[in-house]
């Protein structure tokens, strides 16, 4: 597991994340701001809801690139996962910018 799942894991056990549409999004109505982490291979539904949670609620909206699977695994869930929300700034800032270095590193590769 990369430096940025870890984050997403240690933000589940801190109960600083909601996981799955319904939870982010009646979480959002009462909260403003985090960071929504979109699955890769999300639906419209959950796409949709993710941006409706960055609109209302100015929520920061990323792709990562991680599937629902590997989402779920990060946080210790059974069922997949499309859409999560971290709502610790702090933990949320080390998420964006492990993905961030990630992204740079693949780069490298290439």
């Amino acid at each position: 597991m990369d430096k940025a799942l870890r984050y997403l894991g240690l933000a589940a056990k801190a109960g600083r994340l909601s996981v799955g549409t319904e939870e982010c999004v009646k979480r959002s109505r009462s909260r403003h701001g985090g960071l929504a982490v979109l699955a890769s291979d999300a639906g419209e539904d959950a796409a949709r809801q993710a941006r409706a949670i960055q609109a209302e609620g100015g929520a920061k909206l990323i792709c990562p690139g991680y599937s629902k699977r590997e989402l779920a695994f990060a946080v210790g869930m059974a069922r997949p996962v499309a859409l999560a929300v971290i709502w610790d700034r702090g933990l949320a800032e080390a998420f964006e910018g492990a993905v961030l270095e990630e992204r740079g590193r693949q780069e490298e590769r290439v």
